[in-house]
């Protein structure tokens, strides 16, 4: 299934497979955004198309980022517009992807610095932790039966 357009609002911290940004058939660029439906039973590609390139224009024709279901939007576009920034190159080298890996590494460990201290000068706004919840499981044939004391009851063989 294949939506033009953008239906929900964004979320950037939605997971999404892979991104492409770059040229389309019909003289146009296109941005590709694959991620889950909301249903979560299958993948569904969003696009959105642009203006085409120049005539004679040259150059990168276009960025594929893989995510792997591990990356964020806001983080995938972080990449592709660090990728757009920088003049294009026509050479190749091993440690692209590496480099891509550092680089989000980098932003995400800044991300967690930055809120570790927000939340050392402000205490109040620390999350609640959810007590953790005991649960006792009788073995087969035993069963809880109330008595007349309120708030007690027996394991009681069936």
């Amino acid at each position: 299934m294949e939506h033009f357009t953008y239906r929900y609002r964004r979320n950037p911290n939605a997971k999404v497979e892979s991104l492409y940004s770059g040229v389309a058939p019909g003289n146009r660029t296109v941005t590709t955004i694959v991620k889950p439906s909301l249903d979560g039973n299958r993948m569904e590609a969003t696009r959105v198309y642009g203006p085409g390139l120049a005539r004679g224009e040259g150059g990168r024709i276009g960025v594929l980022v893989l995510g792997g279901m591990e990356t964020t939007l806001a983080e995938m576009q972080y990449i592709l517009e660090a990728k757009q920034a920088k003049k294009f190159v026509p050479k190749r080298k091993s440690g692209e992807i590496a480099a891509m890996c550092r680089l989000l590494m980098e932003r995400r460990n800044e991300a967690i610095e930055a809120r570790r201290k927000y939340l050392k000068g402000n205490p109040s706004e620390m999350p609640k932790r959810k007590k953790r919840t005991v649960r006792l499981y009788l073995p087969a044939g035993f069963r809880f039966v109330s008595t007349n004391e309120p708030g007690l009851k027996l394991a009681v063989r069936i």
